[in-house]
């Protein structure tokens, strides 16, 4: 008999109810129904707590329990926002800034207990779009201008436009948080737009923008302006000083917040920065900007300040002195002294009383002793061949500016616009030279002069004209060296050298010789290396060449003149009308120092004799009146003697420049020379 499929031993038996096997599986799914509840459970208290934390945590009571926030929120409750919830303004409006506000509550939680907050500071950014929702401001600008104190301010002027190319928000003149006070004006940010001073934008600081007449005319202003309306007067007759600071930007100030390279090399990029700072992110202008203040100054010594009334009494010297303001002069030429941080007072330490007879005051003034003081001897000289030098040119360019506008009158109608705009110019220029003083920069003053002869040539070709003045004491100079950084203005000097005029204009300015030419600095500053044959070694090839044009002692002590004080007559060769090239120059053409043979070859024989005794007996006068001179108690002379004995020195000394011993005019030399001995013996009886 076959066995049964169903009944096979390989067959596993179904349980019976009751069975053992279906009491162990019973305990089983009570713990797996448990284990689901408990889940269950744990999943709906976590979500109660986490919507009941989302709540809180996003109410205003909350933001009060961590210890940092109580100032602003003190600050809050104290604000006319004290009614309004935080989130309403700190997030953005519409169902995201509501969640965020939530979950950013919960982030504020964990930044708490982790100390995560003690890393930075409390920072909140006010969208515009919080101000303006519906219910809040969303009609403030469209209500026109509102008082702020004493200022008439209007919204729409500050949002719908560019203010100096800057776009505002809300937060640029409302703070979060300022001295205590909540999302109030902050008056500095207002300053700083309206003072401070900009390349490309003009600063707003008329008066009338802020302070209205309706206002000031008024009950509620401190004083009626009625008057101040009626008679035109200018608000800075009365206010004035009422600016200060400058609102600057020090680079330093990057650094409390930037360290990368990228960033802070764009420093100078003040579009890009207001746009990131200001449009994009609410960053204070006092984190950047210095402050500026608005005020009344009731500081006396600040009210009296002579600009009150005075205003660009200095504004000449200021141009001169940081070398940049003229017209047409490209780079900046400032003032060595400025680059070493010389003030005024380091130069005008002399002191000048004026006033009353009890009640004085002092003008602090400059003298030729204050360069010495620190240049040291001699430098006064160098002071007054500026002066000078600057004299010479104003002159010569006023009369050049004077026949130019005459011609520019005259001249083509279609360009005189032009024209006289260059005129204008270069009398700034003129102007800022003349009342300057160029001893506060005397190179650019120099530049300026030059500048505007350019000037008034191109307005001399625009106007037709066939006049050209003469450049040659405007010539740019060519001879670059240190010598000029103190003797600038050379050319107009002329100096003696070996009894003869050396005129430094045509030797430096027209054939362009560097001063090394003839100066050195070796042994001695400006030691005179040039000897006379260094000279006669270029002035001596042309014998047809004027004597007189460099010899003008010999000139005039052989054709007549005054030397000295002293009148001379003329010698008698002059009246014979005896030329100097027919005793100094020789059979070769060569310019010389003649001996006694010109003479001989003229006169006779004897006339050689007579040539060396003439030599000889003035050549032993002098020495003796130097001698006489050297031994001449001069402490026992009166005034009136030593001014006589100046004079005769300077006859002597005039006489041994001369350096013929008496050939030129022997004469007025045996009798000049016959007195002074005769002057010399009295003096030394007495």
């Amino acid at each position: 008999m076959m066995n049964d499929p169903r009944t096979s031993s390989d067959e596993i038996p179904a349980s019976r109810p009751g069975g053992a096997e279906s009491s162990d599986a019973s305990p089983k799914k009570k713990k797996r129904k448990l284990r689901l509840k408990t889940v269950l459970i744990a999943l709906g208290i976590f979500l109660a707590v986490f919507v009941v934390s989302i709540e809180v945590t996003s109410s205003s009571k909350f933001c009060s329990t961590c210890h940092y926030m109580k100032p602003f929120i003190q600050s809050w409750k104290e604000s006319s926002h004290k009614e309004i919830a935080c989130k309403v303004c700190h997030y953005p409006v519409g169902i995201q800034g509501t969640i965020r506000a939530k979950m950013e509550g919960l982030v504020m939680v964990g930044r708490y207990w982790t100390k995560l907050y003690t890393k930075s500071k409390p920072w909140a950014e006010i969208e515009d779009q919080s101000c303006l929702q519906k219910g809040c401001h969303d009609k403030r600008l469209l209500e026109g201008p509102v008082l702020f104190k004493t200022v008439a301010f209007d919204h729409k002027a500050h949002f719908a436009d560019l203010r100096r190319g800057k776009e505002l928000r809300c937060t640029s003149c409302h703070s979060q948080i300022v001295q205590g006070e909540h999302i109030s004006v902050t008056e500095g940010s207002c300053f700083i737009c309206h003072f401070k001073k900009a390349e490309n934008f003009p600063q707003v600081s008329a008066c009338a923008n802020c302070h209205t007449k309706e206002f000031l005319v008024s009950d509620k202003a401190r004083y009626n302006h009625q008057i101040v309306y009626d008679k035109n007067f200018a608000c800075d007759k009365c206010h004035s000083h009422v600016i200060v600071g400058d609102g600057e930007v020090p680079r330093e100030n990057c650094y409390k917040c930037h360290f990368e390279r990228d960033r802070l090399d764009k420093y100078g990029e003040t579009n890009l920065i207001h746009a990131n700072h200001i449009a994009k992110n609410k960053i204070e202008c006092t984190q950047c900007h210095l402050a500026i203040q608005h005020k009344i100054v009731k500081d006396v010594e600040t009210i009296a300040d002579c600009r009150t009334c005075h205003t660009g009494s200095h504004q000449a010297q200021t141009i001169l002195y940081v070398g940049q303001g003229g017209k047409g002069v490209e780079h900046p030429m400032p003032n060595v002294m400025l680059e070493k941080g010389l003030s005024c007072k380091g130069c005008h330490m002399f002191h000048e009383e004026t006033g009353g007879r009890l009640v004085k005051s002092g003008t602090a003034v400059s003298r030729e002793q204050a360069c010495e003081s620190c240049h040291g001897g001699g430098f006064g000289k160098i002071l007054r061949l500026w002066e000078t030098s600057t004299r010479a040119k104003l002159r010569t360019i006023g009369e050049i500016y004077q026949r130019t506008a005459q011609e520019v009158r005259r001249g083509k109608a279609d360009a005189r616009t032009k024209a006289e705009a260059l005129l204008d110019e270069a009398a700034f220029n003129i102007d800022i030279v003349e009342r300057g003083k160029s001893v506060h920069n005397v190179s650019y003053a120099q530049e300026l002069l030059r500048v505007s002869l350019d000037k008034l040539d191109e307005a001399l070709k625009l106007a037709g004209s066939a006049y050209r003045p003469d450049r040659t004491s405007f010539k740019e100079q060519k001879t670059p060296n240190a010598c000029l950084n103190c003797h600038q203005g050379i050319d107009e000097s002329t100096a003696p050298a070996f009894g003869m005029n050396f005129p430094h204009k045509k030797h430096v300015v027209v054939q362009e010789m560097p001063c090394t030419r003839c100066h050195s600095n070796s042994r001695k500053h400006g030691e005179l290396i040039a000897t006379k044959p260094f000279c006669a070694a270029c002035h001596h090839t042309d014998v047809k060449k004027d004597c007189g044009s460099c010899h003008g002692l010999q000139k005039i002590l052989y054709g007549g003149g005054t030397i000295a004080g002293e009148k001379a007559d003329k010698d008698i060769m002059a009246e014979a009308e005896t030329e100097c090239s027919a005793c100094h120059v020789n059979d070769k053409n060569q310019v010389v120092r003649p001996s006694a043979a010109p003479c001989v070859g003229c006169h006779d024989k004897n006339y050689e004799k007579t040539f060396e005794g003439w030599r000889d007996g003035i050549q032993k006068m002098m020495g003796e009146a130097r001698a006489a001179l050297r031994a001449l108690n001069r402490a026992a002379l009166t005034d009136a003697q030593k001014t006589e004995l100046a004079a005769v020195e300077s006859l002597l000394r005039t006489l041994e420049l001369d350096g013929s011993f008496g050939i030129h005019n022997h004469a007025f030399a045996e009798d000049a020379l016959t007195k002074m001995l005769k002057k010399i013996s009295t003096w030394g009886k007495t």
